[in-house]
């Protein structure tokens, strides 16, 4: 076999990623599930990439971390609370809708808005769930979870070039949730919805 099952999911994971750069239609250079922002700008919200992320230390008051931005403003500033709202992957939405046998392209209803069914994913938790019928698309997506959305605390925060970096704790269970999510899902460049307080 030419690759072993994880490196098959990881080259797909690649190629799902990749995808929207490697097509020549304008049309199709928009990365999928963007073209609609569930979370609007107008209430505060930054559509930002993940540049890295770094685990650094447990204690009585939360866990501390640094987690970088691709920004080219300072957004964020110390003493302030970095609210995150976590994005399912590309490659983790495509697994998905190939396990349900559906396109990501239709039209469902989410949050009082029309969008792609692949955008309505990337704000919902992911589980195996059996197969879902396409007809009911947007009654299933009602019962569905977001993401944990995380608050936390910024301790510092420093710009270099493109990006900003912060350091910061957790405040709560849902951050810490959030937290745990970054550690062991985050891919990098991944978009997140981001804004602070």
């Amino acid at each position: 076999m030419l690759f072993s099952k994880p490196m098959l999911r990881k080259v797909l994971g690649l190629v799902a990623e990749c995808w929207p750069s490697l097509q020549s239609h304008s049309a199709a250079t928009l990365p999928p599930c963007q073209q609609h922002r569930l979370f609007p700008a107008v209430a505060g919200w930054h559509h930002l990439r993940l540049l890295g992320f770094r685990c650094l230390n447990e204690s009585h008051l939360g866990y501390e971390f640094e987690i970088t931005l691709e920004s080219e403003q300072s957004l964020f500033n110390p003493a302030c609370t970095l609210e995150l709202q976590p994005q399912n992957s590309y490659s983790k939405i495509a697994l998905w809708l190939t396990q349900q046998q559906l396109t990501g392209c239709q039209t469902v209803r989410f949050q009082t808005q029309q969008v792609p069914l692949c955008q309505a994913l990337a704000a919902v938790e992911l589980i195996n769930t059996g197969q879902v019928a396409a007809a009911n698309l947007s009654e299933w997506l009602t019962r569905q979870g977001l993401m944990p959305r995380g608050r936390f605390k910024v301790l510092h925060a420093w710009q270099h070039g493109n990006s900003q970096t912060l350091h910061c704790q957790t405040t709560d269970c849902l951050s810490r949730a959030c937290y745990h999510w970054l550690q062991q899902q985050a891919i990098r460049f991944q978009l997140l919805y981001v804004r602070h307080r």
